[in-house]
């Protein structure tokens, strides 16, 4: 009876090894993002969808955001390496009225892989500096005369004139950039989603005045084993097993 209940405890091991090794891959069907709670700003649209807008515009639209799903798909997912699951480009436009101070993006993704399909969601969270316009710029010149005499000034010197008029970056940041899902289930395995945050490990970037940025979002996808039964479930089973066996001795 040991032997048996030995063997049958290595084969529960072995196929709890198995099911991790064999976890991948797996296909990315969907991805889906839609912007949330923003915070402040004059003239916010775009709440609930793929494309945040706000301010007034200067005649070159409002500044915002867009967030682009990863194409095409669906994509093989070969392993638990980093994957991009889309892109965030922020759009720069002079404007006037207030910012958005924040704003979540959240994300779904699908899969499916071994006869399932599954999905798993998460949200980043991102706060926003649309810093004004007042970089100082040089905008003429004016003489200063230096000696002056009988009203005629013999002797001086232009001077720059300068204003703070002139264009500044305007800066992103990613304040929740390690976030997990809640598990999901593909065949015998399951699975967790790690949203990671911005491609090259950064956590700010610049956006320069009236032009765009684009930069690609990482996330990860954890694997582990279904749970192996407790001790004394497997006694039970093997106990059975063994009965099964004898039954079928008396039988014969």
């Amino acid at each position: 009876m040991m032997k048996i209940t030995s063997k049958f405890l290595s084969g529960v091991a072995a196929f709890a090894l198995s099911t991790a090794a064999f976890a991948f891959p797996v296909n990315l069907t969907s991805v889906s993002g839609t912007f949330e709670n923003a915070v402040g700003g004059t003239n916010v649209n775009g709440v609930g969808t793929d494309q945040l807008r706000w301010g007034n515009s200067t005649g070159f639209g409002q500044s915002g955001y867009d967030f682009d799903g990863t194409t095409p798909l669906p994509q093989s997912i070969e392993n638990s390496n980093p994957f991009t699951l889309g892109s965030l480009t922020h759009k720069n436009r002079p404007i006037t009225g207030n910012a958005v101070t924040g704003f979540d993006l959240a994300v779904t993704l699908g899969f499916d892989g071994f006869g399932d399909t599954g999905a798993a969601s998460g949200t980043f969270v991102f706060e926003h500096n649309e810093t004004p316009n007042t970089a100082p710029v040089v905008t003429g010149k004016r003489f200063v005369c230096t000696f002056r005499l009988f009203g005629v000034c013999w002797s001086g010197y232009y001077q720059d004139i300068v204003q703070n008029v002139g264009d500044v970056d305007d800066q992103l940041w990613i304040l929740d950039d390690y976030v997990t899902s809640s598990s999901f289930q593909l065949g015998n395995n399951l699975y967790t989603l790690d949203l990671l945050g911005f491609e090259g490990d950064i956590e700010t970037f610049l956006t320069p005045e009236n032009a765009n940025t684009t930069i690609n979002l990482i996330s990860r996808l954890n694997v582990e084993a279904l749970p192996v039964p407790e001790p004394g479930t497997l006694a039970l089973l093997s106990l059975g097993l063994l009965g099964l066996g004898a039954a079928r001795r008396r039988a014969a």
